[in-house]
């Protein structure tokens, strides 16, 4: 079970309550799950958490599935309701939490990690080239931070995820007009954002 079975398979396996069915999906879409939940929330033990949290919802949810759809672009919604519920609950927290000296400044270091130590790549080893990577993907990774959650996810969807127009359309239940319209504005801020770090 595993590799040589589509996810369509496996998902349908899965259903039917086998949990290798359901591994066998977790190892196939787990890396690209985890990366795009570190990119929209910035900090590594933050997508560790949601990214469990993703597959839990996705085991438990599987009587929603619709047989014809494709299993990671409903996965990405499971994920990015997970990060949209984290949100929300971290900003009830600041507000709860703002009369304390104690509690961290919004966007401090304290809740934010440099996304280069947890995205699974592979870069070189030269130390130069190695701490540029790093140095870039925090330019990034602030900008990203800085940007709205509907322009920060479609971006992560297609210029990271490299995701066909389509299936963000899909994943994000928009229509077609709807997603070139939103990354056009998404790109044109991110431009204005990295222009400005």
């Amino acid at each position: 079970m595993g590799s040589q079975n589509s996810d369509e398979e496996l998902v349908e396996l899965a259903s039917q309550g086998r949990l290798d069915a359901f591994d066998a999906l977790y190892d196939r879409h787990q890396d690209r799950v985890f990366n795009l939940l570190i990119r929209m929330c910035g900090s590594e033990e933050d997508a560790e958490d949601l990214s469990q949290k993703t597959f839990v919802n996705a085991w438990n949810a599987f009587a929603t599935f619709r047989k014809g759809s494709r299993f990671y672009t409903w996965l990405y919604r499971i994920a990015l309701n997970a990060v949209y519920t984290h949100e929300r609950d971290k900003m009830r927290r600041r507000k709860y939490e703002a009369g304390s000296l104690d509690a961290p400044a919004a966007g401090s270091d304290d809740e934010r990690h440099s996304m280069g130590s947890g995205v699974a790549d592979k870069r070189s080893e030269d130390p130069l080239e190695t701490f540029l990577n790093k140095e870039r993907d925090a330019m990034i990774q602030n900008a990203l931070n800085r940007l709205g959650t509907d322009y920060r996810e479609i971006l992560i969807l297609r210029d990271i995820d490299d995701l066909d127009y389509d299936t963000i359309a899909e994943t994000l239940s928009i229509s077609l007009a709807a997603v070139k319209s939103r990354l056009h504005r998404a790109r044109k801020e991110m431009a204005v954002l990295l222009k400005d770090l």
